[in-house]
């Protein structure tokens, strides 16, 4: 039998008491991590990384001493953790691409959408690969979906897929040719579909990144994802970070 995987350390950099507190509180019924420390500033968030050497770092952007940005500057490369920008700032999701962090979420934010960041740091880490062996098993992503309709089932290859938008208790998946409305939730459809492929815009929307043609801006840091049909669709504050982070690669 393969041997376990030890958790994944964080480490929580915030100025704000009731910041770290309701981060502390999300993260606490997540078997795959453990908290191994709390810093109230930027210098002591460097000094932390530096003693620790944690895995993933959720780091405010504006603190008085030291801001975010700053303090990665004085952490040596090698001993860099993954880091989750946590704050309520909306305009420097650019610059936190710039320095790839793994995600960016603006306050407030919910455990649903930790939980997408915390994803996206395992993977960035490797930390689903296999222990033993050397090799990690590739998941078998779906190539195509099976929708049923009135005349029967319907199968519908992922790449004809634009875009994929939740409705309630439904999805409707929207094609190069029609729509579908599936009795199904977009997070279990983004569990099975290739994240290299397909990347969150907006808590309910699922985009295929092949279908984006460009983005528009708009007042205050916001977006217009265009797609190459001609759609538009927004692409949320929360995923702004991650947006940018996943059309790069």
């Amino acid at each position: 039998m393969p041997l376990s995987q030890p958790p994944m350390r964080a480490l929580i950099i915030d100025d704000e008491p009731h910041a770290r507190r309701y981060l502390r509180e999300l993260l606490g019924g997540e078997k795959d991590l453990v908290i191994a420390g709390e810093a109230a500033s930027g210098v002591e968030g460097v000094d932390l990384i530096q003693k620790l050497s944690p895995d993933i770092a959720f780091l405010d952007i504006q603190m008085p001493d030291l801001g975010g940005f700053e303090m990665i500057e004085q952490v040596e490369i090698e001993k860099r953790p993954v880091f989750i920008f946590v704050t309520g700032y909306s305009e420097y999701a650019v610059k936190a691409f710039e320095v790839e962090a793994v995600d960016y979420l603006c306050k407030p934010f919910d455990k649903e959408r930790l939980s997408i960041s915390l994803e996206r740091a395992m993977r960035r880490l490797g930390a689903h690969d296999e222990p033993s062996g050397g090799k990690a098993e590739a998941k078998p992503w779906l190539s195509r979906l099976a929708i049923k309709d009135e005349n029967g089932i319907v199968f519908v290859p992922v790449e004809q897929i634009l875009w994929i938008e939740a409705a309630n208790k439904y999805v409707v998946i929207h094609t190069t040719s029609r729509s579908h409305i599936v009795r199904q939730t977009i997070k279990s459809l983004e569990d099975t579909l290739d994240p290299k492929e397909f990347l969150r815009i907006h808590r309910s929307i699922l985009v295929r990144k092949a279908a984006v043609r460009g983005l528009h801006p708009l007042f205050h840091g916001d977006y217009i994802v265009k797609l190459t049909n001609g759609a538009e669709l927004t692409l949320s504050r929360n995923f702004r970070g991650s947006f940018f982070d996943q059309m790069s690669r």
